[in-house]
């Protein structure tokens, strides 16, 4: 299946140095790396093989100068297994500065390679983030997203034609239950869907943060990372978090920290610039992906259970928290993603700034919408009167006007999903 951040890749890789590419463990990081050698010269090395690593160790910058052609590229995958090979890395980008050297380090997580970066690296190397399947990569979809229509100042009179509602409804929900990382959204059937999302945290993740950051206490962090993974799209207490566990508030943060830097939780700051009310100081939390919180909420990987349960709309807000990180990466959009809530409760799911202003964003899960569901955008717009529109992101087929500076915008001509 075709990545639209290929593109985005080979750019960088034209343009800098060398380049990191970071991801969560099976988000298809070597599969773009090697589809990219199928149609480029290159050579590429994996450090997941014991027998590649101990060569590296023996001599890293011979190791290096046997297998890199100037003009070619050389991937190196999971690259922090042999932290040696990074000031081998560093001494071969400073022998060909300034010119590209097509170099690309991958790496699962994004702890372990930024710390080598920092150390070796800086300022020598590109950061490129990779998400699992977007919806638009999922429906091989071409059109221009309307969230960077919405960025660019560039909004239409009128929407196009959707085409396919019942096909676009399928998609979304396929999303919401099951994705995108390529392995389950790919399998053929439920079963292996399900297998898969029950073995990723206790059998990809789980020991990988334990090695890497070297827990003992591996009981209180796997009851960590289950309680944060339900309180999903809540603001993040860390002092609650401890409380729960029965661990220090240090402790504790240092568990969100682990899981943040292998890319499967998320947290996001609250936007403060020029705050005219008090707000809260606790990020909002995010799952990197709606199929890794339905075995923790019990759903039984069923939407309608999840209805019942009144949690659709936390994943529905997850799934489109997630494809707005993919969309902003795929296109090579330099906004960044904020949330608002102020002591009186009046919230904003997602705030994006750019340097062409900001886009406040609610997201709810229903067709029926009215000015009640934009009170929180209201009362953001009246915080900041130079913006002139809020957007409610919703799964139905048409533009509504909510209010006179709120509209709401279906979900899939924000993603340009649209047949």
């Amino acid at each position: 299946m075709d990545r639209i951040i290929e593109q985005i890749l080979l750019s960088r890789l034209a343009k800098f140095r060398s380049v990191a590419l970071l991801g969560s463990r099976q988000v298809g990081k070597s599969y773009l790396l090697k589809e990219i050698l199928k149609r480029h010269p290159g050579n590429m090395i994996s450090f997941d093989d014991p027998l590649e690593r101990k060569e590296a160790t023996k001599d890293p910058l011979l190791y290096l100068e046997q297998r890199y052609e100037p003009g070619k590229f050389l991937f190196i995958d999971e690259a922090a297994k042999v932290p040696e090979i990074f000031n081998a890395v560093k001494i071969l980008v400073d022998r060909y500065d300034p010119k590209p050297t097509g170099i690309c380090l991958a790496n699962s997580g994004n702890f372990m390679l930024l710390r080598r970066i920092k150390e070796s690296l800086a300022g020598r190397v590109s950061l490129l983030p990779i998400y699992p399947l977007s919806w638009q990569e999922l429906t091989v979809a071409k059109k221009k997203p309307g969230l960077l229509r919405i960025i660019e100042g560039d909004f239409p009179e009128n929407l196009p034609n959707p085409g396919s509602m019942l096909k676009i409804q399928r998609t979304r929900e396929e999303g919401i239950l099951w994705g995108g990382y390529p392995t389950p959204v790919t399998a053929s059937d439920r079963d292996s869907r399900i297998i898969w999302s029950r073995d990723y945290i206790q059998t990809y993740i789980m020991p990988l943060v334990i090695e890497q950051f070297n827990i003992r206490d591996t009981f209180s962090f796997e009851q960590a990372a289950r309680i944060l993974f339900t309180q999903n799209t809540q603001f993040h207490n860390v002092n609650k978090i401890a409380q729960l566990v029965g661990v220090s508030q240090p402790t504790a943060a240092g568990y969100v920290h682990q899981l943040r830097a292998m890319m499967v939780l998320d947290l996001v700051p609250v936007f403060w610039r020029s705050a005219k009310k008090r707000l809260i100081k606790q990020p909002k939390l995010y799952a990197s992906d709606p199929i890794l919180l339905h075995q923790l909420l019990g759903t039984g990987f069923s939407l309608e259970v999840a209805k019942d349960q009144g949690r659709i709309g936390g994943l529905y807000e997850t799934y489109i928290y997630n494809e707005i990180q993919k969309m902003l990466v795929n296109y090579d959009s330099h906004a960044e993603i904020f949330t608002w809530r102020t002591q009186d409760k009046a919230e904003v799911d997602i705030i994006l700034s750019s340097e062409r202003g900001l886009v406040p964003i609610e997201v709810k899960w229903s067709e029926k919408l009215t000015r009640r569901d934009a009170s929180g955008l209201h009362s953001f717009l009246e915080c900041y009167p130079e913006v002139d529109t809020g957007y409610i992101i919703y799964p139905g087929e048409a533009m509504k006007r909510i209010s006179d500076k709120v509209l709401a915008i279906p979900d899939w001509w924000f993603f340009g999903c649209w047949f």
